[in-house]
């Protein structure tokens, strides 16, 4: 008989794990689940495991992967891994795996839903309606969708998702990102542009780059400055992307028209966060990425990948290894 594989599947809110048992039957694997919201919380209920399929809470610093001698392998629910030393892992020979491929159609819907909720000012509307007023004229100044440029910061699966939804309400789309293939711009008429040109010409500034060094905080009082009074700022990618401080300064000196975020540098974000208090934010709790649908595809495919490892078959999206 082989070795039983234990498997820690740490940071989720599943309850039963039928979906992983399900695809991987045959591999004798043991699951054990826990919160792993703390590295010594980590290492009590993974110490021994072999793979992690790693929720977003759970961090794994350098300091901690070192202690985790048996570890080959830790597998996202999810896009991002800025939550893992990628460098740590590369050195210690540990395999990082995402899943980057089960909610593109859900975030980009999800993008849309904001951007177009702030182009109508939805809330301000329902806020006036549930004062009991009936008038118009403190939502002007709305502008058609047909007339203006929506600016796309990273253009992955999500963005081309989104910018194809955007292009059916009439967007011209303009395209900053080094890595953005041709063939994609093409596929929706998208203009590749560097990020000035793309903040001074846009009408909407939507944000799909992914967390990293460069990128932290790409949006701050700089950037902010560039952008049109009447722009409206959404992101549905990565918190850190964008200064939270210097965005609530641009939105309560009229620098900047509206802002929508799904996602915030610090989550959950405090009761008493300053943006909260903007009338001009929408904020929505981390939701873009679910459907009944996409938490599926995220625990089928998250366990795939482990299969594929367990078998000794390359997974089908390395980030290191």
């Amino acid at each position: 008989m082989s070795e039983t594989i234990k498997v820690a599947v740490l940071g989720t809110r599943f309850g039963t794990l039928d979906i992983e048992a399900t695809e991987l039957v045959g591999l004798n694997v043991a699951f054990v689940q826990a919160a792993g919201g703390s590295a010594e919380a980590i290492l009590e209920a993974a110490g021994d495991a072999s793979v992690i399929l790693a929720g977003s809470p759970p961090k794994f610093p350098r300091e901690l992967l070192l202690r985790l001698p048996m570890l080959k392998a830790i597998v996202r629910y999810g896009v991002g891994v800025e939550t893992i030393d990628l460098a740590a892992a590369r050195e210690l020979g540990i395999v990082v795996v995402n899943v980057p491929d089960y909610c593109a159609e859900e975030v980009a819907t999800h993008t849309m839903a904001l951007i177009l909720a702030c182009c109508r000012k939805l809330p301000q509307a329902q806020r006036l309606v549930s004062a009991g007023r009936w008038e118009l004229a403190p939502l002007r100044p709305l502008f058609s969708s047909e007339e203006q440029t929506l600016g796309m910061v990273g253009f992955g699966r999500i963005g081309l998702a989104t910018a194809r939804k955007a292009r059916a309400f009439g967007f011209r789309i303009l395209v900053a990102d080094p890595y953005a293939q041709p063939d994609r711009l093409a596929a929706v008429g998208a203009t590749a542009v560097e990020l000035p040109q793309l903040l001074r010409e846009s009408d909407v500034v939507s944000l799909h780059a992914p967390l990293t060094p460069q990128t932290h905080h790409i949006i701050g009082a700089a950037a902010l400055a560039q952008m049109k009074s009447t722009a409206l700022l959404v992101n549905t990618s990565r918190g850190g992307l964008i200064d939270e401080l210097a965005l609530e300064a641009a939105l309560r000196s009229g620098k900047l028209a509206a802002a929508a975020l799904d996602v915030l540098e610090q989550e959950p974000m405090a009761a008493n966060h300053p943006l909260l208090q903007v009338e001009q934010a929408i904020i929505t709790p981390h939701t873009a990425w679910y459907t009944e649908q996409s938490t599926v595809r995220m625990r089928q495919y998250a366990s795939r990948e482990v299969a594929r490892l367990l078998r000794g078959e390359a997974p089908l999206h390395p980030v290191v290894g």
